[in-house]
This record gives C-alpha cells, sequence and structure tokens, in this order.
C-alpha cells in the first residue's frame, strides 16, 4: 500500500484516489477502515454513500452495488467480532475468501436471481437463502 490509511481515506472522500487504488483490496481496505471507525450502520452508511458517490465522479454509473455493499460490511463485521486482527493484512490473510472470491461469500446468503435484481442494486434488501 503506497497510501497511508490517512491518505487512502482522504482521497477517497474528496474522490481523487486514483481508480489504480480502489480496486477489490481497495474496497476490502474502505470498509476495513470505516468498521474500525464506526459502528456497523455508520460504517455502512459511509462506505455506501462513499463508493456510490466516488463511481459517480468516475462516471462509472452502474459499478454501485448497494446490497453487496452492505452485505459485505455486515461479513466481515461478524468476523472482526469474532477475533481481534491487528492490521488489514492479517485480516485479510485469515479471511481469504473475502480477497479471492467475495462473490461466492455473499452467494452464500443471496440467490444470483435476487443480487441481480434492479431494486438491489438500488438498496439494501434482505437475504433469500440466509440471514446475514
Amino acid at each position: 500500500m503506497s497510501l497511508s490509511d490517512q491518505q487512502f481515506l482522504q482521497q477517497f472522500e474528496q474522490q481523487i484516489l486514483p481508480a489504480s487504488e480502489f480496486n477489490h483490496r481497495g474496497h476490502l481496505r474502505l470498509a476495513w477502515l470505516y468498521l474500525n471507525q464506526y459502528p456497523l450502520a455508520e460504517a455502512i452508511d459511509k462506505t455506501a454513500q462513499g463508493i456510490k458517490a466516488y463511481a459517480e465522479s468516475l462516471e462509472a454509473y452502474d459499478k454501485f452495488h448497494h446490497t453487496m455493499t452492505e452485505a459485505i460490511l455486515t461479513i466481515m463485521h461478524r468476523r472482526l467480532q469474532q477475533r481481534q486482527f491487528v492490521s488489514l493484512e492479517e485480516f485479510l490473510g485469515g479471511n481469504p475468501d473475502l480477497v479471492e472470491n467475495v462473490i461466492s461469500v455473499v452467494h452464500r446468503y443471496y440467490s444470483q436471481e435476487r443480487l441481480a435484481s434492479p431494486v438491489a442494486k438500488c438498496r439494501f434488501v434482505e437475504p433469500d437463502l440466509q440471514p446475514l
């Protein structure tokens, strides 16, 4: 990571973070940082609003998926409650499924049909396979 956590958040919130820094690991980094600073509901709000605004600033209007974002933060939060991690790298090392195939993790809770719905893209939709 070339940017400090503070620089990463500042650039993200100002929507000047280079897209190269906001790949999948960048999304997980953002979630990690907000989950470690705020209660879950606030972390979800800040992450969802921030990613949506960032995507719109890049004119990538179809990239943001609200349900996916909230589900991933909820899953990460639960895992953070189960075990103490001292760093993002330790967390990711202990949760390789989130790094390698987060979609399959979310599909434990959501059917493809539910996640693909236009409503799920715009706002949170409860899972249909098992509760988060």
